[in-house]
């Protein structure tokens, strides 16, 4: 109070003469405290034991504080080159570039130069087309693809003073897509032979010259194609283990297997799942703004995440750094040549288990069925574990109340909200909206023997209903920072809702049918159709994509509970609303799929006369929208013992695939894991003194916790230091104000 007083002087003038003798005491014994405080600073007085930090943790201010944890450092900024960011497609004048991981630009032709070259093209495609890895340009945008490369209008040389590569002048180039992502740019030429007995050291000596290190350095990969099926083979055998030569006989379909081009951006894109990019902690403008501006690529209208997989730094203060990326199963099932039968079905792959170990980032282990049928490309495993990824973050960047979409016809401004919309979470919420409108369709349909039963049983000649798709109780087991989802159900709910007045019509839904029919029908539609609606909600692969966000949602929901009682790794990033490193990379608006609802709802997902001698049946005026909400999530936590008894071997499942993939065979999943190892306690064996990075967490097994709810963060980890430090202060202000006070008194005196 004194500091308030002082300034209420200054601010209304001196004193009067003789009144209140003692307040010039004001300004030594605030130096005193002032000092005491830059002191405080110093030693870090956010290092206090527990009674301390649960005084300073009463507030929102101080809650808030302990959840996000210090301000992120400002990023690095992605690798750029004189022709644009790499690993994206640039247009240089009227040129279309594909930029390598090196910056190299990669000009793409039109045709081929040689006959051979556009054969071999044409086989490897082919290939691709037949094994499943083919990239699907119109709807997942993931898979390989080989396209012809222009070397005579090339923008550099193999070898310049500034760059030593090899590629430029390649026949043609190996593209990897995952999501839209840009994984990998792989140079191919193309050579071989009609001469059924040329030598092996003339065949030798022509493609190891090619290679990198020959005599002509030209490409990376080599496809060689043979005069016939016997020399295919022989060759094949030669270069048996070589990943970077593959030999082919179009004739015969020969083909000794694909190149191991790509799996390595594979790998590496695997282990920086669940890691935002550079840049995307908050705590700056410059760093949104970076952020902002390291996305943006003309590679068809989509966003670049180049730094996404590249190398990254948690958010919460420390130095940016390029680790190596993490092992673990998922990085290890990309190296599987690419067109192995791994037995697994990458298309159902599903998020788990999460964890913040602290320093570093997350652990996470994804689940996916062991199968003979299905997709079983890892490259389509890959795309499905990012969009778990950026799905989380996204449901960590927004405010939940947005999580909803809604498909009314008369209602094309509110669809879904504007940030939600430019994600991938969003247009999969969305795209799952209007597949439910077509699988009641279908279940509806008077042609099927349950759709016969269900209009036999239907009063009046016209219903109404609302369906929205809704989280159900998740069953998870949380340990500490661990947590393991064991059950993730979604459900659908129904209610009447006629539409509202629309156009000069006036006309609404059913605006002549009575309160009584519309129940009735209800009731129908919920004992006949709901529960099948509900069950291909949580099964059918149509599906899969929501199943996968929403397990994602799942583990945003315990991350955000998690956060606000102590610090977490990516805390920061809560309710910041930037969504922009996780815009869809799909060529998608959510317009489209509103432009596609009204196509369903004015035509109709059937339309059926039945023409019978007791007279003309008609099935008219079905009407069926709604949406899908995820602004709510329910858990049902589970005890140690019951999740033992329910998933016995679950921990040891997850603990091995963060290392390498784990089959559980008795359940016909494979567990697919990777992120950073649990930090180590920096302290002593208790658990208790130690400090786990910046985040002070006692080495995970016994936490200080304070009176708010939250966990006292250590500091630096050296708290007996800061204390000590911290002593030295309050000693120094002590000794400061004592001479403040005898000077005074000596003054006195004389």
């Amino acid at each position: 109070m004194r500091g308030a007083e002082g300034d209420r002087t200054a601010r209304t003038g001196p004193a009067r003469a003789g009144g209140n003798r003692q307040r010039p005491r004001a300004a030594p014994l605030l130096a005193a405290a002032a000092a005491a405080g830059v002191l405080l600073v110093v030693a870090g007085a956010g290092s206090a034991p527990g009674a301390l930090a649960a005084q300073a943790g009463k507030g929102a201010h101080s809650a808030r504080a302990a959840r996000t944890g210090p301000t992120a450092p400002t990023p690095t900024q992605p690798l750029t080159t004189e022709f644009g960011p790499p690993l994206t497609i640039q247009k240089i004048g009227n040129l279309t570039c594909y930029i390598d991981a090196r910056g190299i630009p990669h000009v793409k032709a039109a045709d081929g130069d040689t006959p051979r070259a556009r054969q071999a093209l044409a086989f490897l495609n082919s290939r691709l087309t037949k094994d499943g890895l083919n990239y699907q340009g119109n709807t997942t945008r993931t898979g390989y693809e080989y396209v012809f490369q222009d070397e005579n209008k090339r923008l550099v040389e193999k070898t310049t003073a500034q760059h030593e590569f090899t590629g430029a002048t390649a026949d043609m180039l190996k593209l990897t897509w995952s999501n839209g992502r840009l994984l990998s740019v792989d140079s191919v030429d193309s050579t071989g032979t009609t001469d059924p007995d040329k030598g092996l050291d003339k065949i030798d000596n022509e493609i190891n010259g090619k290679l990198p290190g020959g005599l002509k350095n030209q490409t990376e990969n080599v496809v060689y194609s043979a005069a016939n099926r016997a020399q295919a083979q022989r060759l094949a055998n030669h270069y048996k283990g070589n990943p970077n030569v593959r030999v082919i006989e179009p004739s015969s379909g020969f083909d000794s297997g694909e190149f191991s081009a790509g799996t390595s951006a594979m790998k590496k894109a695997a282990g920086s799942v669940f890691a935002p990019p550079p840049g995307d902690c908050s705590g700056s403008a410059s760093q949104s703004l970076n952020r902002r501006g390291s996305q943006e690529s003309s590679a068809g209208g989509s966003s670049l995440r180049q730094a996404g997989f590249t190398g990254r730094a948690p958010c919460g203060g420390e130095e940016e750094e390029e680790p190596a990326t993490a092992p673990g199963g998922l990085a290890a099932e990309m190296q599987a040549p690419a067109q192995a039968p791994g037995g697994i079905d990458f298309s159902r792959l599903e998020l788990h288990y999460l964890a913040d170990p602290g320093k570093g980032g997350l652990r996470y282990a994804f689940q996916a069925p062991l199968a003979a049928k299905g997709n079983r490309s890892a490259l389509t495993g890959l795309s499905q574990a990012q969009e778990s990824s950026d799905a989380f973050f996204t449901w960590l960047e927004l405010d939940p109340s947005s999580f909803w979409v809604n498909l009314n016809p008369n209602e094309p401004d509110r669809i879904v909200d504007a940030k939600l919309g430019t994600t991938d979470a969003g247009r999969v919420l969305l795209q799952a909206d209007l597949q439910l409108k077509k699988t009641t369709g279908k279940l509806i349909h008077p042609d099927s023997a349950l759709g016969a039963r269900f209009w036999k049983g239907m009063s009046g000649d016209c219903m109404s209903f609302r369906t929205w798709i809704v989280p159900g109780t998740a069953t998870v087991y949380a340990k500490g920072d661990e947590l393991y989802i064991l059950k993730s159900p979604l459900n659908v709910e129904m209610e009447t809702q006629y539409l509202k007045l629309h156009g000069a019509s006036g006309a609404t839904s059913c605006p002549k049918q009575t309160a009584s029919v519309q129940a009735h029908n209800e009731s129908l539609f919920r004992s006949l159709i709901l529960p099948r609606v509900v069950a291909a909600v949580n099964s059918a692969p149509e599906y899969a994509d929501l199943r996968r966000v929403y397990l994602s949602r799942v583990a945003a929901e315990w991350y955000r509970q998690l956060s606000e009682k102590q610090h977490t790794t990516y805390g920061s990033l809560i309710d910041q609303g930037d969504v922009g490193a996780y815009r869809t990379r799909q060529d998608w608006a959510p317009i489209d799929t509103f432009h596609a609802y009204v196509t369903s709802y004015t035509k109709g997902e059937f339309k059926v006369t039945h023409r019978t001698r007791q007279g003309n049946t008609i099935y008219t005026h079905t009407y069926i929208y709604g949406g899908v909400d995820f602004t709510r999530v329910a858990f049902s936590s589970l005890s140690a013992d019951q999740a033992a008894a329910t998933m016995p071997a679950l921990t040891a499942h997850v603990s091995r695939s963060l290392t390498a993939p784990a089959a559980d065979t008795g359940a016909r999943q494979v567990w697919l894991g990777g992120g950073e190892p649990a930090a180590a306690p920096a302290g002593g064996s208790d658990g208790k003194s130690g400090a786990s990075g910046k985040q002070g967490k006692a080495g995970r097994t016994g936490t200080d916790t304070t009176a708010a709810g939250g966990t006292a963060p250590a500091g630096d980890g050296t708290p007996v230091r800061r204390w000590a430090l911290l002593g030295a202060g309050v000693v120094v202000a002590l000794l400061v104000l004592r001479a403040v006070v005898r000077g005074r008194r000596r003054a006195a005196r004389r």
